[in-house]
């Protein structure tokens, strides 16, 4: 007899006596040899739930089975094959079908007479009712445990730590959280902010380097403002009913005030409604500019000339979107043009916007290397506090601590001297102010990406258009008719 030895744990049965993989490949193979079957293939799905057949081993057991390789299939209990009664009676039949004989080596079944098939089908009722009452018993506990504002199981997130059940902000890892929401809305996406944290050195809470899906779970989970949310997915997507959601206000102090986690939320709903091409288009007012004449949004093109020396230059300019069938007579507007009217509008506006400057040029710098080698310094200590306990607990040699030891006293010696020479962050507030305050300067030196940043997390709408009075482009002034600011 041909037989397959199918072996399932679940990640919270792995630990159990009885359950392993080990302990049950023992049993089947001792069980097959007495029987004298012959071992055709052993098929171990490690870590899934018999919640249904979804289980990649399980369905190269029933592919072979269908290739006619196989005479019984043996498990070591009912359970290891499913606990559903749905999903049995499909699997019997299907073995049926292709002349299988199933086969527990621990419990007596015969699926050959009608009495065997209802005593199987009662034991597999069972088996999903005690996952069903279980999973109930959880669901519950975890309710009540978010009702007591306590967090219901899983590590803390980025920033925070537990304590007796509750979740502590992590100084450290809380000031690299209010960085991130800062640098979101100073006009970053998720993507740039996770590539700046990398290369200053920044890592997750396990040691993994930053992307853009981690950033943006940041940027919308509510425990940064001091809220324990369950049963509630993040990006809208609920995945229960209304009445079984659960926000809990004022669990856990928050690292970031409410009135800033809203005002990021609102920069991403209006992220997810720009189209994508606007988002990756390095011109900087893609998404913003709009003609005046038919309101139709305006996009950026290129153009390369050559003057009379020979030498080519690459103009950049936006069109209307109608112009090209014709419904729309608008010209080309230079983007030079754009923006230089724009700095001229908000130097206009210095003396209105000097108290806000101040506030923000008060405010810690972003992503300092300073932070990040204070954070490798802190990990460090911990380390040497491990190998403290380790060579106490007699766990580690003397040679071996004193060898670790020495290699972590330089290390920290060569960040303290990366410490010392760091000058980030020495600026005084008022030179800040001062510096923030001059926005032609500002502009001049700040790249195309960082300038499409500045106008994004300042404009809302700009509707304009090239005069045309002279025939040549490059004479041609931009009037703008309307402009909206956030």
């Amino acid at each position: 007899m041909r037989t397959a030895l199918y072996i399932r744990v679940s990640t919270e049965e792995q630990a159990k006596e009885g359950f392993s993989i080990a302990a049950q490949r023992d049993k089947l193979l001792s069980y097959l040899h007495s029987q004298g079957w012959t071992l055709c293939s052993i098929y171990t799905d490690e870590g899934f739930s018999a919640k249904n057949t979804s289980r990649p081993e399980l369905q190269r057991l029933l592919a072979d089975m269908r290739s006619g390789k196989l005479d019984v299939v043996l498990v070591y209990r009912l359970d290891r094959l499913t606990r559903s009664v749905l999903d049995l009676y499909q699997l019997l039949k299907e073995f049926d079908r292709y002349g299988v004989r199933f086969k527990s080596c621990t419990e007596v079944y015969d699926t050959t007479t009608a009495i065997g098939r209802l005593f199987i089908t009662l034991v597999a009722a069972l088996a999903q009712w005690e996952r069903e009452n279980l999973a109930e018993r959880v669901k519950l506990g975890m309710g009540q445990m978010v009702r007591e504002k306590k967090r219901p199981g899983g590590p803390p997130p980025y920033g925070y730590d537990i304590r007796e059940g509750r979740l502590a902000i992590n100084p450290h890892e809380a000031e690299v959280v209010r960085c991130i929401y800062r640098r979101f809305l100073s006009g970053f996406g998720p993507l740039q902010i996770a590539e700046e944290l990398n290369r200053q050195g920044y890592r997750g809470k396990m040691g993994a380097p930053w992307s853009a899906g981690t950033v943006s779970h940041l940027l919308q989970n509510h425990v940064y403002s001091g809220t324990l949310r369950w049963n509630y997915a993040l990006g809208g997507q609920r995945l229960n009913p209304p009445e079984e959601w659960m926000l809990v206000e004022q669990s856990h102090p928050p690292i970031v005030e409410a009135e800033t986690f809203d005002r990021v939320q609102q920069l991403m709903e209006k992220r997810r409604k720009t189209h994508p091409r606007a988002l990756a288009s390095d011109f900087i007012f893609s998404g913003i500019l709009y003609c005046s004449r038919c309101g139709s949004a305006m996009s950026g093109k290129t153009a390369s000339t050559r003057s009379a020396s020979g030498k080519r230059y690459t103009n950049r300019y936006y069109l209307c979107k109608n112009k090209r069938s014709g419904a729309c007579q608008a010209p080309a507007i230079r983007e030079d043009l754009v923006e230089q009217h724009l700095t001229e509008t908000l130097l206009s506006y210095r003396e209105e916007t000097r108290s806000a400057v101040a506030e923000a040029a008060a405010s810690t710098p972003l992503f300092t290397p300073r932070l990040a080698l204070q954070e490798q310094l802190r990990k460090l200590a911990q380390k040497r506090q491990r190998w403290e306990e380790a060579y106490g607990e007699g766990l580690i040699p003397l040679d071996d601590y004193r060898r670790k030891l020495e290699a972590v006293k330089e290390t920290e010696a060569a960040l303290h001297k990366e410490i010392a020479a760091d000058h980030t962050g020495q600026m005084s507030a008022a030179d800040r102010r001062d510096l923030l305050l001059d926005f032609s300067q500002i502009w001049s030196h700040a790249t195309l990406t960082e300038r499409k940043h500045i106008a994004s997390l300042l404009l809302k709408k700009m509707e304009a258009e090239a005069c045309p009075k002279r025939a040549n482009v490059h004479q041609r002034t931009v009037e703008v008719k309307r402009l909206e600011f956030h």
